[in-house]
């Protein structure tokens, strides 16, 4: 085993706090090496399979010598802080798995784009013919994945909150994507936020591989022993890969002969953003040994993830889109970038994360024609696009949908980027963006207004 836990022994009786995806999947993993585990959560859950196994608690016992707390846990919470004064150790789901692991552990996070790039990774691991988990924030927890053959390797999508809570967690290859604003309603500060990203790389040694975003000043700020290996789809880096000018990606190292990786017409998802995620995510399987044709078969068969600007459809050469899993500026912000200039009917809102909304009102210029402001942070971004962009307050998706269909030409696109979290008006971003999908297959069923509509008929 790696690192240091051992349970039994030290840790025989553990709070989980938390009972969802993770906090149930650490629970399992405790009770089955002979933990007493305890559960406390701030609503009402299913306890599920682990009905009569786990006692329910709403303060911190006496005896715990554990936390082991959910993601969607903030760490200032009362019993977290009374731990923290009794001197217990505070750990993710994720660092409790770790030392059961049998295989190496390659790590993505960043603001935008990790879970494409998580699954783009795992495509080509997969590809090479190795055997390959995939886990983490994108779906399945890794400590569901701890019982199965040796040498595996686990593909692993980390978010900051997770991160926040490891130890002794030390991926063989890690990649950090991008640092934009994000989360600020939980970390109060880009600095906080970026800091709990960059904790991933903090005890790397020399024998790992650090994948980092080369167009990114904030990422390239990241310190670490390990390898440093940049991705740039902007110019030439020294150690990693970027795209020339007629789309070759190479792959290059001090010394060594230039490698051909693949093509930017191989990667079949629409956005500049998913040329770099494919490029972090080939230098993160070229540390566990894929070769360049496994890369490219895999990028190939990618489909891309649903709400990733997944084009729905399109009717009288107008494209619909949904990225509704773009829920802060940066990530609006690469999806729109890739469309022509002035071609774009965005529809835009939610619920902020205190982030700044006004860095987007530069690209929406450039590449929106109109604007549909939905959401909590209508108003919002009606005060920071001013007269930048044409826009109407169209308060709910259905009529945003309905208005941009209406208004939108041939050859441009109606796009769902909201820049925003979905809890004001969905219960999340799959809600988001199924009801989008929903709304928009309504609106080519029925055929879209406008003059790109007459023009269709001439």
């Amino acid at each position: 085993m790696n690192g240091p836990w051992t349970i039994p022994g030290r840790f025989e009786r553990v709070l989980v706090y938390g009972l969802g995806l993770s906090g149930r999947a650490a629970a399992r993993l405790l009770l089955a090496h002979g933990a007493t585990v305890l559960a406390v959560d701030d609503k009402e859950v299913d306890a599920g399979d682990l009905e009569g196994k786990v006692e329910m608690v709403s303060a911190l016992p006496a005896g715990i010598d554990l936390v082991v707390v959910s993601p969607g846990v903030p760490l200032d919470k009362p019993i977290l802080e009374e731990a923290r004064r009794r001197g217990i150790p505070i750990i993710a789901e994720v660092e409790l798995a770790f030392p059961f692991l049998d295989g190496p552990v390659v790590a993505i996070t960043g603001s935008n784009g990790k879970s494409t790039t998580t699954a783009m990774t795992f495509a080509m691991v997969r590809a090479a013919g190795l055997p390959v988990e995939m886990c983490g924030n994108i779906g399945e927890p890794l400590a569901d994945k701890v019982e199965g053959p040796a040498g595996r390797v686990f593909v692993v999508e980390l978010s900051s909150f997770q991160i926040e809570g490891i130890v002794t967690l030390k991926p063989k290859a890690a990649a950090l994507l991008n640092l934009v604003e994000d989360h600020l309603d939980r970390y109060g500060s880009m600095a906080a936020y970026a800091d709990a990203k960059r904790r991933l790389f903090r005890d790397m040694d020399e024998n790992g591989v650090a994948v980092l975003n080369g167009d990114d000043p904030e990422t390239l700020r990241t310190t670490t022993r390990a390898r440093r290996r940049l991705f740039s789809r902007l110019g030439p880096v020294l150690d990693g890969c970027y795209a020339k000018e007629d789309g070759q990606v190479v792959e290059v190292a001090l010394g060594e002969r230039d490698i051909e990786l693949f093509h930017a017409s191989d990667v079949p998802l629409a956005g500049v953003q998913n040329l770099e995620n494919a490029m972090a995510a080939a230098l993160l399987a070229r540390a566990v040994g894929v070769e360049p044709a496994a890369i490219v078969t895999a990028l190939r068969g990618f489909t891309g993830l649903p709400h990733r600007l997944e084009k729905v459809g399109e009717r009288d050469g107008v494209t619909f889109y949904d990225d509704s899993k773009g829920t802060n500026p940066g990530a609006t912000m690469k999806a729109i970038e890739g469309f022509a200039d002035g071609t774009v009917h965005l529809i835009l809102g939610g619920r902020n994360k205190d982030a700044d909304l006004a860095t987007l009102t530069p690209m929406i210029a450039r590449k929106a024609r109109r604007a549909y402001l939905i959401g909590e942070a209508a108003e919002d971004f009606a005060a920071t696009l001013g007269g930048a962009v044409p826009f109407e307050r169209s308060e709910t998706l259905d009529r945003a949908v309905r208005s941009a269909a209406s208004q939108a030409r041939r050859g441009e696109a109606v796009v769902l980027s909201p820049a925003c979290a979905s809890f004001d008006q969905f219960r999340n971003f799959n809600h988001r963006g199924d009801v989008f999908q929903e709304l928009a297959r309504a609106v080519m069923s029925e055929g879209l207004g406008g003059p790109h509509g007459e023009e269709a008929r001439l």
